[in-house]
């Protein structure tokens, strides 16, 4: 297997046996980082205290910082290399830049090959876990569950689900694909799960919703896109006309759980705001992708006015940028444009730096399920960034990293309680 195939080497000297780690802890985004260290046992943390640690860290020392690696609640791993493609809506770029790029999944060893870039820049940028979209081709869910397995990221993934208005090579019969499911699963007590991905209303028919809604089992997360252009949205309410509106066409089939992650969500009501508040589905802001797609400005007043639970994703490909710090700040961004467009200030609420830090670690974490990890606390999972970024240990550290961002500022990964290469970027590029 060439060289571009393989998964993202690992150290496993310190891992999982014990280890300690010292720096800064920035276990709450608000406080500047106190010195401290925590050990790891068994792919945990076990221990959290002050000051010098007892014995020769494994990694970090005191100008280091310790921080919970980050989540990205929506990315597309065929995507990987197709950034940048500029200058088209969504449905245009779709056609053109995207099946065509999905379209190539018909070869496992092409799917797998994206896996393990799309895996080795995750880590290169330090998003240790994240909610995934495949393709329709069962061969990419093997090849995604086999990487996860050799990398130990965290992982929820699913086989796009569309059976309408896209290529042939990438549509499928939802009869035919009822008797798949149970020959695609995970690995016994791995850290990746398999979600549902109904690509959204526009690509799916009533048959294949009522499918992927028979899919989606107790505990099973749902994955789709919902009102992210204007275009879209007429579309849909053109295939559905007896539905109130889009989150109806998924709610009268029962798609919006409290498991559901409902990407962009730029163009609703204040029906199918209430509506997915009522459901407890999660909508997962994608600042970088409605920018570059030019779709619309997230309102993020609207999804706190009805108490909507909110995750932040990079989507990649129309975000261009895998690191989540660096969407973090366009969250912020995308607040501070609707703020300065608005008459009167009617903007309310634009997140601070602290806010947008802890969205991308322990925010996105429990949205996604992933209730061990984002935080730096004993009993939690070992999945942690140790940083070096040459900055003041300041009151403004977490805004400097927000907008500073490099990947550079990573030193040393601990992924599920082991710890990477030395140098990271080496790993992820030069296996």
């Amino acid at each position: 297997m060439g060289p571009r195939h393989a998964a993202p080497a690992r150290l496993d000297a310190h891992g999982p046996s014990p280890m300690i780690l010292q720096g800064r802890l920035l276990a709450v985004a608000d406080r500047s980082p106190q010195p401290g260290w925590l050990r790891v046992e068994q792919c945990r943390i076990v221990e959290v205290a002050s000051g010098d640690p007892p014995e020769a860290p494994a990694a970090g020392g005191p100008d280091a910082i310790l921080c919970p690696g980050f989540i990205d609640a929506h990315i597309h791993l065929p995507q990987i290399e197709q950034a940048g493609c500029d200058g088209l809506e969504l449905l245009a770029w779709l056609d053109e830049i995207i099946y065509p790029a999905e379209g190539r999944w018909a070869d496992p060893e092409v799917a797998r090959a994206d896996v393990v870039l799309a895996s080795r820049r995750m880590l290169a940028s330090g998003t240790l876990g994240y909610a995934g979209y495949l393709t329709s081709h069962p061969g990419g869910v093997v090849a995604a569950l086999d990487v996860a397995q050799d990398t130990d990221l965290r992982a929820i993934v699913g086989q796009v689900l569309m059976d309408r208005n896209g290529p042939q090579q990438l549509l499928a019969d939802p009869g035919a694909l009822a008797g798949l499911a149970g020959q695609l699963a995970p690995p016994a007590g791995g850290r990746t799960a398999l979600s549902v991905n109904p690509r959204f209303a526009l690509a799916c028919s009533d048959e294949m919703l009522a499918l992927a809604a028979a899919r989606a089992g107790p505990g099973v997360f749902i994955q789709t896109h919902l009102a992210e252009t204007r275009r879209e949205c007429e579309a849909v309410a053109g295939l559905f006309p007896d539905d109130p509106h889009y989150a109806g066409v998924y709610d009268r089939h029962g798609l919006l759980t409290d498991r559901t992650l409902l990407a962009h969500c730029l163009h609703l009501d204040d029906d199918q705001w209430r509506l997915i508040a009522e459901r407890r589905s999660v909508v997962v802001h994608c600042p970088t992708a409605n920018t570059f797609l030019r779709s619309g400005l997230f309102d993020l007043d609207a999804a706190r006015t009805h108490g909507v639970r909110l995750a932040l994703g990079s989507d990649i490909a129309a975000g261009p940028d895998v690191a989540m710090p660096r969407v973090a700040r366009a969250m912020i961004e995308t607040a501070k444009a609707r703020a300065m467009a608005s008459p009167g200030g009617a903007v309310a609420h634009i997140p601070t730096p602290a806010e947008a830090w802890t969205l991308i670690t322990r925010g996105n974490a429990d949205a996604l399920g992933f209730t061990d990890m984002g935080r730096i606390e004993p009993g939690a999972s070992a999945d942690l960034l140790v940083l070096r970024p040459g900055l003041p240990f300041d009151d403004h550290l977490v805004g400097r990293l927000i907008y500073t961002w490099r990947d550079e500022y990573i030193e040393r990964v601990v992924l599920n309680g082991r710890l990477m290469d030395t140098n990271v970027s080496e790993t992820v590029r030069g296996q």
